[in-house]
């Protein structure tokens, strides 16, 4: 094993490490913040995945550290990365379902906008276990196998398309408003898509260049992020809920304001329905 090798391992192993310990970090900080804007609530949609999307990841990156630690010698260690790789597919899925729903209900509540977004989703999702589980390998001419990019790629990808979605609401609809409400949606949300496609080119970068030691820095540091940006982007949205209230894009350019849609309440308040309450109140 070269120099490099060695480096790049023990350097996975540390910031895998290191990943998780600011999981736990983040945890203790924001436990207080969980307790009042979640427990208590009934358990639905969103309350079902916040809690996949905020204690799955302790599972996946306690995993991935064990497995950067232990010394695995003869034995088979493919079922446990498996199990590694599952839990941190649901982990990412479930921050993502978070941010569907947000960008759903930001556009307006529209069934129609939904099922476009879920099936966006749902495509990208299957393409990245497919290529993650196929036998069918795309490889450098180093010999490299790169399919864990082209996830990183489609993951990036996907951020990429609701942030311009989200940029195209905000100026089509909510340009001019200074709501509170609407700058911490809008500019919460930017933060987080735009995190999560800064560390998916990362991830990009180091498997595709970077020798293949190198492949799992990044490993637990990406769905780290995703459960702690999502977590506080939920407490933050619940907290300014409490202090404002969101007028809603108008369907005409008349200059009076709305009040908010049933479905955008729904999601501030953790109710189980989001689907079936499209219509807005005139003020």
């Amino acid at each position: 094993m070269s120099v490099s090798d060695t480096f790049g391992l023990q350097l996975a192993k540390y910031t895998n490490v290191a990943a998780s310990a600011i999981l736990i970090y983040d945890y203790f900080i924001t436990s207080h913040s969980e307790v009042q804007w979640t427990w208590g609530r009934k358990w639905g949609i969103i309350r079902i995945t916040f809690t996949l999307s905020r204690y799955v990841p302790f599972a996946g990156a306690f995993m991935t550290s064990y497995s950067a630690v232990k010394t695995w010698g003869t034995q088979d260690c493919a079922p446990f990365n498996d199990a590694v790789n599952g839990m941190h597919f649901l982990g990412i899925i479930a921050s993502e379902g978070l941010l569907i729903v947000r960008v759903h209900a930001f556009s307006g509540n529209k069934k129609a906008n939904l099922i476009v977004l879920l099936s966006f989703g749902l495509t990208i999702m299957m393409t990245c276990v497919v290529l993650s589980a196929a036998p069918i390998h795309f490889s450098n001419p180093e010999g490299e196998v790169l399919n864990s990019a082209f996830v990183y790629g489609l993951l990036m990808f996907f951020e990429i398309v609701l942030m311009l979605i989200t940029i195209f609401v905000k100026y089509r609809h909510y340009f001019g408003f200074h709501n509170t409400l609407i700058r911490s949606v809008y500019g919460d949300g930017l933060l987080y898509m735009s995190c999560i496609t800064m560390i998916s080119t990362l991830n990009v970068i180091v498997i595709s260049v970077f020798p293949l030691s190198y492949s799992e820095v990044l490993n637990v540091p990406q769905i780290v992020l995703h459960s702690v940006l999502a977590s506080r982007i939920l407490f933050s949205l619940r907290a300014d809920r409490e202090q404002s209230v969101i007028p809603t894009y108008l369907s005409t350019n008349a200059p009076e304001t709305q009040s908010i849609p049933d479905g955008f309440q729904a999601w501030h308040e953790g109710r189980e329905t989001i689907t079936d309450a499209g219509q807005l109140d005139q003020a």
